[in-house]
């Protein structure tokens, strides 16, 4: 594996990462206990509208009452969560890449196997001794880098992600999130964590990926890390090929001046084309 070194910095640069910890500590707190009476409270009122379903002649205004509040309380919890998440994050200091222990490789191998996950990396479900073959083999090869993702300031192993650079051209291969630790911009932090260390370390000019048009989370997660949409095909597998140019990352070309035009199968260019 080439053995450039990985640069300690941060995902994103703000003034108060390096706040008191213990503050930290404490909003989380304070936010988790808000979070829990909400819960206790939108528990409540579901449990009003499941038991009007048992009555012979239940009270509807009251019904539509409770049904009321457990659509605010749900609004509200999703955005206490959604608060949650970003003072995590936040207090988590950044996304670093870096090289993967040994010891660590039986817990990536968990993620890799889970149901839903394994067909991306693996055709079929794979043993653990196959997995660190594998491993050895893309340590041995200069072109792979296989890379464990860390939160900075926890120091604790939330992801794996597979790189291959080729000239000037790095391939996003495979990426994993924790199951406890998706859906919550963790996995944006460390694509575009990805996207610095492909143009920065590995001095490449474009970075791709291929997705599948099924994999709604991904898909969204790509695009929240700025990868742009080149081109789909449905030969074998269906599958979108996207992309980041360098000169787009350092901001010196925009979207609007790409040269290269997505180029659609027939059956989904027919699908977006409209008849005057």
């Amino acid at each position: 594996m080439n053995e450039t070194q990985i640069r300690r910095e941060r995902t994103e640069t703000r003034d108060d990462v390096d706040a008191n910890p213990q503050k930290w500590a404490d909003a989380i707190q304070n936010l988790l206990r808000i979070i829990e009476r909400s819960e206790q409270k939108l528990g409540y009122f579901q449990n009003r509208v499941k038991q009007a379903k048992f009555m012979d002649q239940p009270n509807q205004r009251m019904v539509r009452a409770a049904g009321a509040q457990v659509g605010a309380h749900s609004a509200q919890l999703e955005g206490l969560r959604s608060q949650l998440h970003q003072l995590e994050r936040l207090h988590g200091g950044g996304i670093f890449l870096r090289q993967i222990a040994k010891n660590e490789l039986r817990r990536i191998w968990g993620w890799i196997n889970r149901p839903g996950i394994r067909n991306l990396l693996y055709t079929t479900q794979v043993s653990f001794e196959t997995f660190v073959s594998d491993w050895h083999r893309w340590v041995a090869d200069e072109q792979m880098h296989a890379l464990a993702i860390e939160v900075h300031n926890t120091r604790l192993l939330i992801g794996f992600i597979l790189l291959r650079a080729d000239t000037n051209i790095v391939t996003l291969e495979f990426v994993i999130i924790r199951p406890d630790y998706r859906a919550r911009g963790y996995g944006t932090d460390a694509l575009l964590e990805a996207v610095r260390y492909a143009f920065e370390e590995l001095e490449a000019e474009h970075i791709t990926l291929q997705v599948s048009p099924d994999n709604g989370p991904a898909l969204i997660c790509f695009e929240n890390a700025g990868f742009q949409y080149l081109s789909y095909t449905d030969t074998g597998e269906q599958t979108y090929m996207m992309g980041i140019e360098h000169a787009e990352w350092r901001g010196e070309k925009s979207i609007d001046e790409q040269t290269v035009t997505p180029r659609l199968s027939t059956p989904l260019k027919s699908f977006f084309d409209t008849e005057e």
